[in-house]
């Protein structure tokens, strides 16, 4: 029987796959026919086993379960999602990042935020982004401040991705290409120079890859993925679903009706809990629009 070894896919192309078996070792693979009839896609971040040619290359023999997925970029098996917000240029988009808050953790995923270009915050308006972050730490979420250009805020940025998988999601603009470039480092010849042979060319910005973010895997890795992840709801999220993907709702129990979307039902605690200030209002405000998207869909294809 063949030897098989497992590794990671970490990009791919044309019908041909990267496989990382080690640190130090990446194998050119493609898939047995076979797997055709159990998986339409190999994505990145795929666990697999792979047999080996006698001419270095591999051949992917077998693919694990997939824990958790991403569409569009499709990605795999990540642990976590860095959502990245640009101060300004272009502006930050609270509605936006909510969504993808909700989207996140309905894939099963804690997402971190991330503000990103933080050395263009004037003075004058760092009280709104300190209201910003109480009302987001305050909902159980991580809220960073970073820039390319503070080494600090990028070194703390590391330490936070140590271990497993991250993404980057955000709008065009925000500066993640910057933000990976500074997280990896020029100093990082060796890994500066898989990334640069995994890139092939003009697809570098169509297809995703996932890089080192140090010499061991306990530094933990980056996907480089192109553009955005799909914004759009999926068809099986219901509007009742939405209320459980606020953690500060929850803080709040007691509602009179089972399954309140805290709208316009009576005796509602979370409608309470705005009237006290104790959810902020524009937050739930912004709630409201999903709601009412998710609603108008459902009616709409009823």
């Amino acid at each position: 029987m063949t030897e098989r070894y497992s590794g990671t896919v970490i990009s791919g192309f044309g019908g041909f796959y990267q496989v990382r078996r080690s640190m130090e070792q990446v194998v050119e693979c493609k898939p047995r026919g076979r797997l055709k009839k159990t998986h339409d896609k190999i994505y990145p971040g795929d666990e697999v086993e792979i047999s080996l040619l006698e001419d270095g290359r591999g051949m992917i023999e077998s693919i694990g379960p997939r824990r958790t997925a991403l569409r569009r970029p499709n990605i795999v098996n990540f642990d976590r999602i860095l959502i990245v917000l640009a101060w300004t240029l272009p502006d930050y988009d609270l509605l936006l990042l909510d969504r993808m808050l909700v989207l996140a953790r309905q894939g099963g995923v804690q997402p971190i935020i991330c503000f990103n270009k933080m050395d263009l915050l004037p003075p004058e308006q760092e009280p709104e982004f300190r209201a910003i972050q109480e009302c987001y730490q305050q909902a159980g979420y991580q809220l960073l401040a970073v820039s390319a250009q503070q080494p600090e805020s990028i070194r703390a940025l590391r330490q936070e991705l140590r271990g497993g998988l991250s993404v980057l999601a955000g709008p065009s603009g925000v500066g993640k290409s910057s933000l990976i470039n500074a997280l990896l480092g020029r100093e990082q010849v060796e890994i500066g120079a898989v990334s640069d042979r995994l890139r092939r060319g003009k697809h570098t910005t169509r297809y995703a890859t996932i890089m080192p973010l140090g010499k061991t895997e306990e530094e933990g890795f980056i996907a480089d993925t192109p553009g955005f992840f799909i914004l759009d709801f999926p068809d099986e999220f219901q509007p009742e679903a939405l209320p459980l993907h606020y953690p500060e709702f929850a803080l709040y129990p007691g509602c009179r009706f089972d399954g309140c979307l805290h709208r316009r039902e009576p005796d509602c605690m979370v409608k309470q809990a705005v009237e006290e200030e104790k959810i902020d209002r524009q937050r739930y405000e912004r709630y409201l629009r999903l709601l009412e998207e998710l609603q108008t869909r459902e009616v709409k294809y009823r």
